[in-house]
């Protein structure tokens, strides 16, 4: 996949926006400026945070992301191309936030543990990840309701992100969401709550949101609007 647009260099003597290679210390994100790490971002890239994908990006000069390198995209717009399923190169204890959306369900169960594992060891005490994800409870639901509202919503919504004509069958809009889009595991609340016990968080340090609801602005500003009807928003927190 090629990004278009020229990475911006912001040395002069490194080429192609290319600023070091992992791993990360705490001086090293002290130095950025970084607020968090986003994880799954693809090209959906946050100013002031380390933006992290699978994803190799590159742009029409040939310059691309290579795993292990951290970049810069554009202005305060910095990206390390990384498998979210291996460890995560950076020290322990940087990071006050982390943000993922629609990444988790891409991942097995037992990957998503390992990834929490990960996130709560890079977050400070007091950090907080918010993630969003199909939510479980709103496909059930919708199954069961006459009505058909959630799934003639999110048929309008899957028109609208480019998928053409999909069925409005109830039992197809329920196998969608756990065969396509490269999903392996779909949450509910519960389900969330299990695993990020599993990693080593407290059981009351997580918690249920709305969209763009949470306790923290600078988080909850970063929810996109295009998922909103079939996600799940929760926030976890490192004590």
């Amino acid at each position: 996949m090629t990004f278009n647009r020229k990475i911006i260099n912001i040395n002069a003597t490194i080429n192609g926006g290319f600023i070091k290679c992992c791993p990360l210390t705490k001086n090293d994100i002290q130095q950025l400026g970084l607020r968090g790490i986003h994880c799954g971002s693809g090209l959906n890239l946050h100013t002031g945070w380390l933006n992290t994908d699978y994803l190799q990006i590159g742009d029409q000069f040939g310059n691309t992301s290579n795993i292990g390198n951290l970049i810069v995209v554009a202005e305060n717009q910095y990206y390390l191309q990384h498998d979210q399923t291996q460890p995560i190169p950076i020290e322990d204890s940087v990071f006050d936030y982390a943000f993922s959306e629609h990444f988790i369900e891409h991942i097995t169960i037992e990957q998503a543990i390992q990834w929490l594992k990960e996130i709560r060891r890079i977050l400070k005490i007091g950090g907080v990840l918010r993630l969003s994800t199909p939510d479980l409870y709103l496909y059930v639901s919708g199954y069961l309701d006459n009505t058909q509202s959630f799934y003639k919503q999110h048929c309008d919504n899957l028109s609208k992100m480019g998928f053409k004509n999909p069925p409005q069958r109830k039992a197809w809009m329920m196998n969608q969401i756990f065969r396509f889009w490269g999903h392996q595991w779909i949450y509910d609340f519960d389900e969330i709550k299990t695993i990020a016990v599993a990693a080593g968080f407290k059981t009351q340090d997580v918690l249920k949101y709305n969209f763009q609801q949470g306790s923290i602005p600078e988080l909850f500003k970063l929810d996109l609007a295009d998922r909103s009807d079939e996600s799940i928003y929760v926030e976890i927190r490192k004590t």
